[in-house]
């Protein structure tokens, strides 16, 4: 597979300095991670019995202390307004996307979701996406969003996902809380959208106060609309290789770093044995972007990326990624379905 993007003149690529560690008695996937005012991470999982089997949840908030291999994880709330694992209200299941910490607010996006064994192409729908907040670092949470009623309804913005901005969004370029979201695909899917909102409106969870992205001139500016029917421009275009995943700032860099993932043999009897890693720079959110790493064979089917940006050594030059792994847990593969971390460095 070939990425439709130049290669970076800034990041020539990662080198892995460990090995992947599962940490002990976890369960789930997604793992969306942000560091909050309080020092600590915390992170969404989806389709989850937590840390120690204590949920069986559609979705659930987990604290994370300390820095690998040394760090803690505990479940904070299994969510259960959202429902058991795989439990449908309607016609699918609610599931988190994206978490950020913004002012001392954890901000959460839920959406509706699919099974991966809904559709014969083996892509997991998403819509109907909304953001839930909590100020009390996850303990409880604003009322969940009926059914039918969403923020964002439809496919159009169906996984928000933070852009990350360093401790409590404290290293913003300005003003706004910028989020970015798949192609109505968790996996698989073709494009990614970005939209806004002013820091000083997120809590009011309004979706009037969103604006989305709609053009990009031949300078890298952006142009937004409220106009939520409007024709949004990709941010970023793969077609088949483009799924369910955020957006980093790296200081040390200057740069923002898009960590996408995928599928590779989605035709085959076991699709979900096998994915793949594609790493972009880019020195706006919104790109361009440049590829800078590809790992075609990624574990034992790993998915769902992040940076969390408390584990940055020397502002980012060397990080810890989380993801998750085989969610089908076949026979003949080692357990992978939980919180994995291993630490790379960036080439410059």
């Amino acid at each position: 597979m070939e990425t439709p993007y130049a290669p970076s003149d800034v990041i020539q690529s990662i080198r892995w300095l460990t090995e992947a560690m599962l940490y002990p008695e976890s369960h789930g996937d997604v793992w969306a991670c942000t560091w909050a005012d309080d020092g600590n991470i915390y992170a969404a999982t989806d389709d989850t019995h937590g840390i120690g089997e204590v949920c069986n949840s559609n979705l659930a908030i987990h604290q994370i202390a300390g820095t690998p291999p040394d760090h803690t994880v505990i479940t904070i709330d299994c969510m259960a307004p959202y429902g058991r694992a795989t439990q449908r209200e309607g016609q699918d299941t609610w599931k988190a996307n994206g978490l950020a910490s913004i002012d001392g607010v954890l901000y959460l996006s839920v959406s509706q979701h699919s099974t991966a064994f809904d559709y014969p192409d083996n892509i997991q729908r998403v819509y109907d996406a909304s953001i839930v907040k909590s100020e009390d670092h996850g303990k409880t949470w604003s009322p969940k969003p009926p059914t039918g009623k969403a923020m964002f309804p439809g496919p159009r913005f169906a996984t928000p996902f933070f852009v990350q901005f360093g401790q409590d969004y404290q290293d913003a370029f300005d003003n706004y809380v910028y989020a970015v979201s798949s192609s109505a695909a968790w996996n698989n899917g073709n494009y990614m959208t970005m939209a806004r909102v002013r820091r000083d409106r997120i809590g009011h969870l309004n979706a009037s106060d969103w604006e989305f992205l709609c053009d990009i001139d031949e300078k890298n500016n952006p142009s937004w609309t409220t106009d939520y029917t409007r024709r949004p421009k990709a941010i970023f275009f793969h077609r088949g290789f483009t799924s369910m995943t955020g957006i980093q700032y790296i200081g040390g860099v200057e740069r923002f770093i898009l960590a996408q993932w995928a599928y590779t043999d989605q035709d085959s009897p076991q699709p979900w044995r096998r994915t793949m890693l594609c790493l972009y720079e880019a020195p706006r959110p919104w790109g361009p972007w440049r590829h800078f790493h590809t790992e075609p064979d990624w574990g034992y089917a790993y998915y769902n990326p992040s940076l969390p940006s408390k584990w940055f050594e020397e502002s980012g030059k060397r990080m810890w990624m989380t993801m998750a792994g085989n969610f089908s847990n076949e026979p003949g593969t080692p357990f992978s379905y939980g919180l994995i971390v291993r630490k790379l460095e960036l080439c410059l």
